[in-house]
């Protein structure tokens, strides 16, 4: 479950906010003293689906595709743990099938919050084929340290926080900081608080991804919910203002013409969720199934979850 939340995360901020997000990564590595390979192009044109229909009519589902203004192709995948062989040779699979759909350049990227050291970064098939992806991103490699204390001082003085701000917001819990990931989350939900401009989009992002790195990171429930309740953000508390959210995003989703939903005789209501959250809504209620759990347990896993 761990996993699909980052996983979530991720897709979500690569969604909505794919150039910010895109430019947020960019600067993370061009902090560092490593050398990158350059992208061919780093402006975004659209998202391209992720869905693939292979020769034997398998589905593949990539996290996510840019299609780049220069018609080239960025295919970002996101791994949780170290990685492995596996890994590597699962996302090459997706390199070739999105090549030959497309016919044009394929510039993959991964993003891993494992261990960097621990991790496979090349992929040898026999003796002289070999598969590397155009960028590794170990978010463990990056300090966090600094940049936390950078908003924190821009939140203190009242000042207009960026996009990168948001972002280091979300994603400082996983890069490298002397302080342990709960204790980051706790910390960064206490500034919050204190946060007096914000832009609706920003309020938007903040909300929906501390609510999912909150329930990352903190183990203990009332522990979880004490924090997201103090955490007031505009007037109102993270769990306020995603409930609020969940009621425009079903809403849009309405307009949206968005119909299927999860299968009839799951749940009611829950047929109206936006399109992206049908594989983890099916995934998870699967899983609580499986786990023996009732229609009011899984419902209310759903609507705390989703």
């Amino acid at each position: 479950m761990i996993y699909q939340k980052q996983d979530k995360l991720i897709k979500g901020l690569a969604k909505y906010y794919g150039q910010d997000l895109f430019d947020y990564l960019e600067a993370l590595e061009k902090e560092t003293d490593e050398i990158h390979e350059p992208l061919p192009c780093t402006k975004i044109k659209k998202v391209y689906s992720t869905e693939l229909i292979t020769p034997n009519f398998k589905g593949l589902l990539m996290d996510f595709v840019y299609e780049m203004v220069d018609d080239s192709y960025i295919h970002y995948e996101h791994y949780s743990g170290n990685l492995t062989h596996g890994n590597l040779t699962h996302t090459g699979r997706y390199d070739m099938e999105l090549h030959e759909e497309t016919g044009k350049p394929i510039n993959t990227i991964i993003i891993s919050t494992g261990n960097p050291n621990k991790s496979e970064t090349e992929c040898w098939i026999g003796k002289v084929n070999k598969y590397t992806p155009i960028r590794i991103i170990f978010l463990k490699k990056y300090p966090g340290d600094q940049r936390l204390k950078n908003v924190k001082i821009k939140i203190e003085n009242n000042k207009k926080l960026t996009a990168f701000d948001i972002l280091d917001l979300i994603f400082i819990p996983f890069l490298n900081t002397t302080k342990n990931s709960e204790e980051i989350v706790k910390e960064i939900c206490g500034y919050v608080s204190k946060i007096t401009k914000i832009t609706t989009k920003q309020t938007k992002i903040l909300t929906w991804g501390l609510w999912l790195t909150t329930e990352i990171f903190i183990k203990n429930p009332e522990t979880l919910e004490k924090v997201r309740t103090m955490s007031i953000l505009k007037g109102q508390s993270i769990n306020e203002k995603l409930h609020n959210r969940e009621i425009e995003l079903r809403q849009e989703g309405k307009q949206e013409g968005i119909k299927e939903g999860i299968k009839e005789g799951k749940q009611e209501g829950i047929q109206e969720g936006i399109q992206e959250e049908k594989t983890n809504m099916k995934n998870t209620i699967k899983t609580l199934e499986n786990e023996g759990k009732t229609s009011d347990e899984i419902l209310k896993t759903l609507k705390t979850t989703f």
